[in-house]
């Protein structure tokens, strides 16, 4: 089964819903308190309750279909990862004026080059996503 596969779609939202439901806490029990869909946390953030929760030494709080769910979502989580560091260095290019050289050092990667090929390939691995425009653009649209 691929990852675009409408079956994965659905495991996908039932382990969202599940993890938020046992690891959501009571901000997700405000949120959903008052019926209509179930609005579960995002990818990303369940990833890192399981984590936390393994960190914080409740291991008998997470069971192995937590676990199950968690790895499930991983691939979810990096894509919202990569869209926010695509999100992130076009904010900081377009908008702040950062260098190439800038976001390299920032970032970790120590050199523009590198920077520039990362920047590369999440764009390649990020369908769909489409740089912010610039004041300049936004304002003679």
């Amino acid at each position: 089964m691929t990852r675009d596969h409408p079956d994965r779609y659905a495991e996908e939202a039932a382990a969202l819903e599940r993890l938020t439901r046992r690891h959501g806490g009571e901000r997700y029990r405000r949120l959903n308190a008052y019926g209509g869909p179930y609005l579960a946390a995002a990818p990303l953030e369940v990833v890192n309750l399981i984590v936390s929760a393994l960190h914080r030494g409740d291991e008998e709080g997470v069971t192995g279909q937590d676990l199950d769910d968690a790895l499930l979502l991983l691939g979810r989580a990096r894509e919202e990862l990569d869209h926010h560091e695509l999100e992130l260095v076009d904010h900081a290019r377009l908008r702040y004026g950062r260098t190439w050289e800038q976001i390299g050092r920032a970032v970790g990667d120590g050199d523009r080059r590198t920077a520039q090929t990362r920047y590369s390939r999440l764009r390649e691995r990020t369908p769909g996503y489409a740089p912010p425009a610039t004041d300049q653009e936004a304002t003679s649209a």
